[in-house]
């Protein structure tokens, strides 16, 4: 039986203020509408073919947050509650009677609308179809409309009763969440790290596209899969174990905190193994455990660090091992680097030395005023007069005693400081192997002297002679210790004894004297 059937044998049915008020007119003559501008209650004519079928929508209609709407075949609105006009956007509900609910379409909707109706006339009900519903002030709103015909006891369609309902919060929240699996896919899609969902099993379930780039793995290559087969046999444990708390956890107040960084070795797809740093939760999706392992590929960091380990031990054994001091200081001349050659070369210990000024410790004080403007020189202008030289100078001991070194300094870039090494060799002994070889040299040559009877004019002796023919050819005390294979100083010290013995006051007028009387040719 159908529910305009079932009106027919209902006679006497009234209508009531809380129930929903028809537009349609009743024998007793048309609806007059009350102060509040909603139509006075009426009575259905008892053969309206809409009689049972108003009273029963009355019933549950008023308290339903949905709109609801009666049409005849061609669309016109008889009947409908206050919640269809204010989705409408009417004040009233009399204000949506009689018109055309084609009017509420919006023009993109109709061809799919008419699809629809015809769907209702056929199949008898749609539901859950979403349209945009054009309101009375021109507004757009999302709705979702569930329909059906209401059939006459032939049969036949004689009206439509739509639900519909507003889904604008829901749409707003569904593209919220588009967006924001958008953006967290878009985040895992180009993460460099590698993201890695398993099974207790160890099977793969997801597997991020960075791993392509990590360990050149296509994704669907890994999953279904089971991660065991490229964690490196020796890890295997360590990674199990972690998996494990992690199960046993899952029940815990500390479920889903991730775990401290384990380090890890997985198999490359060309054979390799690579390092991996990772952490993981356990999470539960429907009352089942499963691992979220976010890690990264550090082999790189790995190798860097054990280069450099490498590279320490390498300039420990060469510190250690060295000859010569090698002292390292920053650019306000505080030693950082002291090696067991300078402790025992200038008489501290490194503990001791390590931190304190180069200047305080074993620069002569006689030198210090030098040694600071040159090392601000340096940091102002980059520029040096000692600096990638060998050059010779004056050193101080523990005990205060000086002595001669020979000293090489370079600057060192460093993580946007600069620092200076120098290489410092002990002279005294090659100083005193030099003195004691010219001495040796000069005692040869008076012995000659003294065989064969020869005396210079003014007691020079032959190498005095020498020296000042040298001089009287125009040449320095280096072009002249070069050609002797002798020091600067020493010639400069026969230059001195010359002096002395022709009584000149000058280089210049001893060679001139020695040219004049024939002493040089």
């Amino acid at each position: 039986m159908s529910v305009v059937e079932g009106a027919g044998r209902r006679p006497g049915v009234r209508t009531t203020k809380a129930g929903l008020q028809s537009g349609v007119p009743s024998r007793a003559g048309p609806v007059q509408p009350d102060a509040s501008g909603q139509p006075a209650p009426s009575t259905l004519a008892v053969d309206s073919p809409f009689g049972w079928a108003a009273a029963l929508y009355r019933s549950i209609v008023d308290t339903s947050p949905d709109a609801i709407t009666v049409t005849t075949i061609e669309g016109k609105i008889i009947l409908c509650n206050q919640q269809a006009a204010t989705l409408h956007g009417l004040q009233r509900v009399d204000e949506m009677i009689a018109r055309s609910a084609w009017e509420f379409v919006a023009g993109e909707d109709i061809e799919r609308a008419s699809r629809d109706f015809l769907r209702i006339l056929t199949e008898g009900s749609i539901r859950d179809v979403e349209y945009s519903l054009l309101r009375a002030d021109g507004r757009r709103v999302p709705v979702e409309l569930s329909a059906s015909a209401i059939i006459d006891k032939e049969g036949k369609p004689r009206a439509l009763i739509s639900v519909v309902r507003d889904v604008t919060e829901r749409r707003t929240a569904q593209e919220a969440l588009r967006r924001s699996e958008e953006h967290f896919r878009h985040l895992i899609e180009n993460a460099p790290d590698l993201i890695t969902v398993i099974e207790p099993s160890g099977e793969i379930r997801y597997q991020s596209p960075s791993v392509r780039r990590t360990l050149g793995y296509m994704p669907d290559e890994l999953v279904g899969t089971s991660i065991w087969q490229i964690i490196h046999p020796d890890d295997l444990r360590e990674v199990g174990d972690a998996i494990a708390r992690g199960l046993l956890e899952v029940q815990s107040s500390e479920s889903g905190l991730p775990h401290k960084l384990l380090v890890f070795r997985a198999r490359h797809r060309d054979g390799r193994w690579r390092y991996m740093e990772g952490s993981g939760k356990v999470l539960m999706e429907d009352g089942r455990a499963y691992g979220l392992i976010n890690s990264r590929d550090i082999t790189d960091r790995i190798e860097a660090e054990r280069a450099l380990e490498a590279s320490e031990r390498r300039k420990a054994a060469i510190l250690k091992t060295a000859l010569d001091a090698i002292i390292t200081i920053d650019y306000e001349s505080k030693i950082l680097e002291f090696n067991p050659a300078a402790e025992a070369m200038f008489g501290h210990a490194a503990a001791e030395a390590i931190g304190k000024s180069l200047d305080d410790l074993i620069v002569p004080p006689s030198l210090q005023a030098k040694h600071r403007p040159g090392m601000e020189r340096y940091m102002t202008t980059s520029e040096g007069p000692v600096l990638r030289k060998r050059i010779e100078l004056t050193g101080m001991r523990a005990d205060g005693s000086e002595f001669p070194v020979e000293i090489a300094i370079v600057p060192i870039e460093m993580a946007g400081a600069t620092i200076f090494t120098g290489h410092v060799r002990d002279l005294t002994e090659r100083k005193r192997a030099e003195e004691e070889l010219q001495r040796a040299r000069e005692e040869l040559e008076s012995r000659v002297e003294q065989r064969w009877g020869v005396e210079g004019a003014y007691g020079l002796t032959f190498r005095e002679l020498t020296v000042l023919h040298l001089a009287s050819s125009g040449r320095a005390d280096k072009e002249i210790a070069a050609t002797l294979g002798i020091s600067p100083q020493t010639v400069n010290k026969h230059v001195q004894r010359i002096l002395h013995k022709m009584g000149a006051s000058s280089r210049t007028e001893a060679v001139v004297r020695a040219i004049k009387e024939g002493v040089v040719g």
